[in-house]
């Protein structure tokens, strides 16, 4: 399947990416094995890894969740499950990383809300890996908030639609994992 590539607007969230096809091996995601700590360092305070248990509709259970999210949403969210997230932010996210669970994409995204009373914007990044090449056992999230000069500079994610336009969730042109863009 063949989808539109979006540009990300964080650079760091470009080095991700493509870090991320390097590790990806025949057309599969990467196996988590083949990313060490290290090799994450670049993104380290700004990613969440989520352990994907359950077949069906799986449980999302966060394994590591860095520093500059846990200053951005004032709490570490490590060990929890998104069913401890409110409703409103539940329904945002399960929907997609069953996405890209399925999909076996990745997935990027900007996400304006509310948090900690007032008005912020999220560049996001969400990764599948898979332990066995079949199923989608790990999620790795990157998340960089957008400055409003960034945000006015970025171009449209997607064409506007009946309500105008959407900063849903844009699966990413992968259509090799592993080879070369």
């Amino acid at each position: 399947m063949t989808k539109e590539r979006t540009e990300l607007a964080t650079p760091s969230l470009s080095g991700l990416l493509e870090f991320w096809l390097t590790k990806s091996v025949a057309g599969r995601p990467p196996v988590p094995s083949s990313i060490s700590p290290a090799d994450l360092r670049p993104w380290k305070d700004n990613i969440v890894v989520f352990e994907v248990i359950g077949e069906e509709a799986g449980t999302f259970v966060y394994s590591y969740y860095g520093k500059a999210l846990v200053a951005a949403f004032g709490q570490s969210r490590l060990g929890a499950t998104l069913d401890d997230l409110p409703p409103e932010q539940r329904a945002v996210l399960q929907p997609e990383y069953e996405t890209v669970r399925r999909e076996r994409l990745p997935v990027a995204r900007v996400h304006t809300a509310v948090f900690g009373g007032r008005s912020r914007s999220f560049e996001r990044l969400v990764l599948p890996m898979s332990s066995d090449g079949v199923g989608i056992d790990k999620l790795l999230v990157a998340a960089y908030e957008m400055t409003p000069r960034e945000l006015a500079a970025r171009p449209p994610i997607h064409s506007p639609g009946p309500d105008g336009p959407s900063s849903g969730p844009v699966p990413l042109t992968v259509q090799k994992p592993g080879a070369s863009a």
